[in-house]
């Protein structure tokens, strides 16, 4: 039964099965979604989620655990608030072969169970390591095309998986606990698209929702409450109404071998990930000939098909992008600020920079077409490719294969540490900054207790 089979693989994984690499990565994915959450927090969508979360007594009673850069909250909150703030600025990890992002509906979850529990750091690591995978096996087993071809949201549909296996290793259920709560997170699974028709936030409400969800999955079954045991694979199960029944084998085959987490990728630019590799090109053709916008006579960016309906279609919205949210969701706006800016931080995303001439004219004269051999390689990898045309007459070029921040152009611990603290700095100071990446560093000795203590505002 593959419920069981990938509840017996996460309840079984130790700290000493991770090699040194994928265990040092993991901190530093720790340390990313900390400072996503932490600049997240002050993005504005979140003061809604403050006010709703207060009137509902969330950071009341005697379990508190930590949330970034705010006062602490019961767990089942906790996590919900971090989650979304993690996912609201556009800058948290992406898994490429499952077109979605594990440490929003990963990390908040067993950061919240460790500190209830008294965790050990060696346990939470394994335990991060672990959500990741089924999240990520998950993820390809759907296949990221047929589930917006459905009009879902991956990482909504996975969250409620990865965070009842981070919980329900942490809190110790059995196997046959595990796997019901994994059928109990099948009915909480959701998670629509429609956010890109207007713009609206519900996307960034998305992992706080499912993560929530995962975490009441796994302390029902805990306590004997019970969920379907084929919640994948049956009559009704989640890869028939979300995905395709034809890659099942995707969720357990060779498990850990490499560990998915491994192979996330972290994003340098605020944005979706289908417009991280087409920046990259804009700012290497930008360099590399000295162009600005009023040498564009036109772009031709090569993408997979995949992308059309998410950061091309509808043009009209992408063309000139009204709100943040489609700013993220645009290419030919992305390509813009690439060109023009030099640069996709949170700041070319804000609301008041959106009517800058020189980006918008860029984004008109920006087409995408598909290529089939980028298809073709298609999710684990995502290529892409440019042709600019100058006013001049001249044609440049160029190709990428792995964006940077993908697992093969890593940025690197320094890097990672440089965009934590520009996120971070939005809330903490150095020496709050310091103390955080220590605390991360030591994780696996110190445990969660520094770290809690480091993120959180007593």
């Amino acid at each position: 039964m593959i419920a069981r089979e990938l509840a017996g693989w996460v309840l079984g994984l130790r700290y000493e099965d991770i090699d040194p690499e994928t265990e040092a990565y993991c901190r530093e994915l720790v340390l990313d979604h900390l400072g996503t959450a932490a600049r997240g927090g002050v993005m504005e969508n979140m003061p809604s989620v403050d006010r709703a979360l207060a009137a509902m007594g969330a950071g009341e009673g005697s379990t508190l655990t930590a949330v970034v850069g705010k006062a602490p909250a019961r767990p089942e909150w906790a996590l919900f608030t971090n989650s979304i703030a993690a996912h609201s600025v556009e800058l948290d990890d992406t898994h490429s072969a499952s077109s979605l992002h594990p440490a929003v509906v990963v990390i908040p979850g067993a950061m919240a169970a460790a500190e209830v529990e008294g965790s050990s750091g060696r346990e939470l690591i394994a335990a991060i390591v672990a959500g990741y995978e089924v999240a990520c096996r998950l993820g390809r087993a759907l296949t990221a095309k047929e589930v917006y071809a459905k009009g879902f949201h991956p990482t909504a549909i996975v969250g409620p998986f990865s965070t009842a296996a981070a919980v329900g290793k942490l809190i110790g259920l059995t196997e046959e606990q595990l796997a019901h709560a994994f059928g109990i997170a099948a009915s909480q699974a959701a998670g629509r698209t429609e956010f890109l028709s207007e713009g609206a936030w519900t996307k960034r409400l998305h992992p706080g929702w499912s993560s929530h969800a995962g975490y009441v999955a796994a302390r029902l079954a805990q306590q004997g409450f019970t969920g379907p045991l084929k919640p994948f694979d049956g009559r009704d199960g989640l890869l028939r109404g979300y995905g395709s029944e034809e890659n099942l084998a995707r969720l357990t085959q060779g498990l850990g071998q490499p560990f998915e987490l491994a192979i996330t990728s972290v994003k340098p630019h605020a944005c979706c990930r289908y417009n991280q590799g087409p920046i990259d090109l804009a700012l290497q053709l930008r360099a590399e000939h000295g162009i600005g916008p009023d040498d564009v006579a036109s772009i031709e960016v090569g993408v997979v098909s995949a992308a059309i309906g998410i950061v091309v279609e509808p043009r009209d919205r992408k063309v000139r992008p009204t709100n943040d949210v489609d700013a993220q969701f645009s290419l030919p706006y992305a390509v813009g600020l690439g060109i023009a800016k030099g640069q996709a931080s949170l700041d070319e995303y804000a609301t008041e920079a959106l009517g800058d001439a020189a980006v918008l004219a860029v984004a008109e004269r920006t087409q995408a077409v598909v290529r089939p051999e980028h298809d073709a390689r298609f999710p684990d990898l995502w290529p892409c490719d440019m042709t600019i045309t100058t006013t001049d007459g001249r044609t440049l070029t160029a190709t990428l294969e792995h964006a940077k921040g993908d697992p093969e152009n890593r940025l690197g611990y320094e890097g990672m540490c440089a965009k934590f603290r520009a996120l971070g700095a939005s809330v903490f100071d150095d020496a709050q900054m310091d103390a955080i990446i220590a605390a991360v560093d030591d994780l696996a000795e110190g445990g969660i207790g520094p770290l809690a203590a480091a993120v959180t505002r007593r």
